[in-house]
């Protein structure tokens, strides 16, 4: 049996067949038909699961903005807990600076120590009436003393260099009767405390 030859058979069966052709034709019809279904089926599924990909595309992106912003706030927290930390260490050196009370015998003895060693009096210390101000107690002091310029000035600045919060707010300079070079000043001013 020649193979050639039964290929030239096929067109003469398919015209006496026509049912066998319109069966073949359905099949395709059919086969089409399912394939253009399946093809949309698919079609609309990657048009579903693209919406699907761009929202959580969209969803990841907020949770990224709001992680920077979360980690924006954690540093920002950090930063203010470092802040009071050093705040904390500022203000416990600071109340050295401002006692619980005046400790008034620890204050003059502060006093006398800033006064220079030769050639130099501290002639009196008076202490006013203390005045709160603002939950804070004012003592009034006044301190008049007799020395040198050089030696003076040198005392004002001690006075105002003690560990304890001295505020001066008058001085009032005379020349020495008894030695001429040297002054007389008087100095009055505010120490402070937490009560009094």
């Amino acid at each position: 049996m020649n193979l050639v030859e039964e290929f030239k058979k096929i067109p003469d069966y398919l015209r006496t067949n026509k049912i066998a052709v319109i069966i073949l034709m359905a099949f395709v019809f059919f086969y089409l038909i399912n394939q253009d279904l399946f093809l949309n089926n698919i079609d609309n599924t990657l048009k579903a699961n693209e919406t699907t990909i761009i929202k959580l595309n969209n969803k990841i992106r907020i949770l990224k903005h709001i992680t920077i912003s979360l980690t924006n706030e954690k540093n920002e927290l950090l930063n203010l807990k470092n802040e009071i930390r050093s705040l904390k260490l500022r203000l416990k050196k600071q109340r050295i600076k401002l006692p619980k009370t005046f400790m008034i015998s620890a204050l003059i003895k502060h006093i006398s120590e800033s006064a220079p060693i030769s050639n130099f009096i501290i002639e009196k210390i008076n202490f006013g009436k203390q005045v709160k101000n603002q939950g804070v107690m004012a003592l009034p002091i006044s301190i008049s003393i007799f020395g040198g310029f050089n030696k003076s000035i040198k005392f004002i600045k001690n006075i105002n260099s003690l560990k304890r919060i001295f505020v001066i707010n008058y001085i009032s300079v005379k020349a020495s009767k008894k030695s001429f070079p040297d002054i007389k000043a008087n100095i009055r001013g505010f120490v402070f405390s937490m009560q009094g």
